[in-house]
């Protein structure tokens, strides 16, 4: 299961994520069956979760449990060359699927700076 922006949920919410996480269970919506499930979950967020915890806007106790694994994603404006790059893959990627011969950027676009 993908889950996108979870620093943003409701302390509600973040409440009922916790539990399934610890206990894999959940109730539908107007439902009254818990429910057993085994799933894996995968959380995205632009929000700096420490410092979220930190002014008691994320659950500390969620945040150990969702964070198994990190993966930072530094933004285009911060990757440098990588940019070019991925806009070459890109490009072949849309010349491929319109059957069109595009050899790549003119020098004034390569060289702009989008920041």
């Amino acid at each position: 299961m993908f889950l996108d922006e979870v620093g943003d949920l409701l302390p509600a919410l973040q409440v009922k994520l916790l539990r399934f996480l610890q206990e894999g269970t959940f109730e539908r919506v107007g439902g009254r069956e818990t429910l057993h499930v085994d799933a894996r979950l995968v959380a995205a967020t632009n929000v700096d979760l420490k410092a979220a915890i930190d002014q008691n806007r994320f659950r500390e106790d969620l945040y150990y449990r969702l964070g198994v694994l990190h993966l930072h994603l530094p933004p285009l404006r911060e990757r440098g060359e990588d940019t070019l790059l991925m806009a070459m893959a890109f490009l072949k990627r849309a010349a491929a699927a319109s059957h069109k011969v595009i050899s790549g950027y003119t020098p004034e676009a390569i060289s702009r700076d989008y920041s």
